[in-house]
């Protein structure tokens, strides 16, 4: 392996596959603008906007490292020996990419959950795993030398384990939830597999790489493979932040496929109550027509009344 394989090899490679996740950001961020810019709220819209903005610095930054390493300082043995500015300002980015998506999680769990002590707990995780970030920033600043790596190991374990865990708990307690809704429409049924299975794929996809960071790291502190995994990292947070939000659209196309024919069977059997299950801004009604709301508060209907709701209907048809 050559001397410089691994020092800027690594984060070579991680900024090219880091581009190419961006530009997978650029086009879920136009088709959520697209799709959902007149609908949803303001404060979710501004919050998209913020989120892409400091991910967008982060790449900035993951640019201008392999930049100084590669161009600016390419044979200065001093600079290549220390970690530059570039490298800290991606980290506190990073960190604060991870507090945007997980805090909008926990919002959606509060959604679907109503429990405040499940938040509370979940947030309490979420600033935890902040806080090791930015702890980890201030040594780094002080102490910035690759041999001098190992000062930061409890505030890199704490910010990475802490990450991951907090995004396999959301998953959970999201999957959790989505499981005891309990209902006899198909298409309510598919909806709720979907978003079981969403959540399941944003929640490890996160995790599996801040843990393969905290890995790398543990295994050889002065590699810097974990700062090109580390590169991809608030990519993927993104992506998970916007395909929870997009993921409304692709839910309304297969829903909207079965319209006609749950509609005939709706009026062999006509009733005058409604059921709705609102979730994340998608109401199935028992017309099975889909309409997207206001990306609002009110997100989540308890399984129990759901159920009735469903008992009502079938005690109505016999």
């Amino acid at each position: 392996m050559s001397l410089y394989d691994d020092p800027f090899g690594s984060v070579l490679i991680g900024s090219w596959i880091a581009s190419m996740l961006y530009m997978l950001i650029i086009r879920e961020t136009i088709s959520y603008y697209t799709s959902f810019g007149k609908s949803d709220a303001l404060k979710t819209k501004i919050f998209v906007a913020w989120a892409v903005l400091v991910d967008t610095v982060s790449l900035c930054a993951d640019y201008a490292d392999v930049y100084l390493y590669t161009v600016s300082h390419w044979g200065d043995l001093p600079f290549i020996q220390s970690q530059a500015w570039p490298f800290t300002l991606y980290l506190i980015t990073t960190g604060i990419t991870g507090l945007n998506v997980q805090s909008f999680l926990v919002k959606r769990c509060y959604a679907f959950t109503k429990s405040w002590l499940i938040c509370v707990f979940l947030s309490l995780c979420v600033l935890i795993s902040f806080g090791g970030s930015v702890a980890l920033v201030i040594i780094l600043t002080r102490f910035n030398a690759y041999n001098q790596r190992f000062m930061i190991k409890t505030p890199a374990i704490v910010w990475l384990t802490m990450t991951s865990v907090t995004d396999i708990l959301i998953a959970a307690v999201l999957i959790w939830q989505l499981y005891h809704i309990k209902t006899s429409y198909k298409t309510a049924r598919y909806m709720i597999q979907r978003l079981m299975r969403n959540a399941m794929q944003t929640g490890t996809t996160t995790s599996v790489i801040a843990l393969s960071v905290l890995i790398s790291y543990l295994c050889n502190n002065t590699s810097n493979v974990g700062v090109g995994l580390c590169f991809i990292q608030g990519r993927v947070y993104i992506l998970s932040l916007l395909y929870n939000l997009n993921v409304r659209t692709i839910l309304q196309q297969q829903t909207t496929q079965t319209t006609t024919t749950v509609a005939a069977s709706e009026d062999t059997y006509p009733s005058h109550r409604s059921a709705t299950m609102p979730m994340e801004g998608i109401h199935v009604q028992r017309t099975a027509i889909v309409h997207m709301d206001t990306f609002g508060d009110d997100l989540a209907l308890t399984p129990s009344s759901y159920k009735s709701q469903g008992d009502d209907k079938r005690r109505q048809m016999v």
